[in-house]
């Protein structure tokens, strides 16, 4: 009777709450910080892409910033692009030892994936259309997608994460060069053994890192980190024990959270984890400065200036005191 129930437990267990979360992601190590980077190959830039988070190679120099932008580090052929290429090798030969669901090589029109690990095979593959990662309701569900050749995307092609799935949790795997169509929007982090490609006007939403392969880029968008925080608005004059004092700054891309730094004795009222909050000033609060910055499953966005707060003291007016 009792191994009858258990059982029964079981099924309705595996029926309401599925496992949504395959294994455990690559792990990029030093090469995280970086949006595109190349073990080997040239690294060039046409036009007005805009770019946060680290870019590099570790074989040539970086061309093309400007007129492209860049909110990050370019790093060129030194101690850490050696090493990120030794860990950009290592997350490879992780991804390629992943066993996988078969799916077909035309990806996309449509199609709905849910979390887990596919491959195609030893086979190169497309993508056109729109293609949905569902995340079940998960925000750590992870997706895996292997692709044993090269890797290329139609033009105005889509990547649509629904339900808590998250670009920071979607990994690709390409063995071949990768070509990210014009206007497309891509999503999620791409180790490929090949060139990189972003034609004109895409996007990425991820990273893209090789381990041999020239880098070119076209007038794109390419980010995972929080945008840099902007400048903080508010009252920078306040009294002891004054409450409902309201600091913003504009909305970060990309980020999902807020951390904020005040004074001592100031504490957040209202707004945690936003980009407005109302701040209480103790009677002990002190001088100091407000900074903020944005934060995702990807990483820390870069902090705002300091915003400095001058705290005055309240001056007793009883009777005793004037005495």
């Amino acid at each position: 009777m009792n191994s009858k129930l258990l059982f029964v437990v079981s099924v309705i267990t595996m029926i309401f709450f599925p496992k949504v979360n395959s294994g455990q992601a690559p792990d990029l190590r030093s090469a995280s910080g970086f949006a595109i980077f190349t073990a080997a190959g040239a690294f060039d830039n046409a036009g007005t892409t805009i770019i946060t988070g680290d870019i590099g190679s570790n074989s040539a120099s970086v061309s093309g910033f400007p007129p492209g932008t860049i909110e990050g580090i370019i790093h060129t052929q030194d101690a850490i692009t050696a090493q990120a290429a030794t860990d950009v090798a290592s997350a490879y030969s992780d991804l390629s030892s992943r066993g996988g669901s078969v799916i077909g090589v035309t990806m996309g029109s449509g199609q709905t994936l849910t979390p887990g690990v596919y491959t195609t095979g030893a086979a190169a593959a497309t993508l056109n259309g729109n293609l949905t990662l569902d995340g079940l309701g998960n925000p750590d569900a992870l997706f895996i997608i292997r692709i044993g050749g090269a890797f290329a995307t139609g033009t105005y092609s889509n990547i649509i994460l629904i339900n808590q799935a998250s670009a920071c949790n979607v990994y690709w795997q390409a063995g071949g060069e990768f070509d990210l169509g014009d206007h497309s929007i891509f999503k999620g982090t791409l180790i490929v053994d090949g060139a990189i490609n972003l034609l004109e006007g895409s996007s990425l939403n991820g990273r893209a890192l090789s381990t041999a392969g020239a880098i070119s880029l076209h007038n794109n968008n390419v980010d995972f980190q929080p945008s840099t925080a902007s400048d903080i608005t508010g009252t920078a004059l306040v009294c002891q024990g004054q409450t409902g004092v309201n600091y913003s700054i504009l909305a970060i891309d990309n980020a999902t959270d807020y951390v904020w730094t005040l004074p001592a004795g100031a504490t957040i009222a209202t707004g945690i984890n936003t980009n407005t909050i109302a701040v209480n000033f103790s009677s002990m609060a002190t001088s100091g400065n407000i900074t903020v910055y944005g934060t995702n499953a990807c990483g820390n966005g870069i902090v705002s200036s300091n915003y400095t707060v001058t705290i005055g003291q309240v001056v007793p007016t009883s009777p005793i005191y004037h005495q």
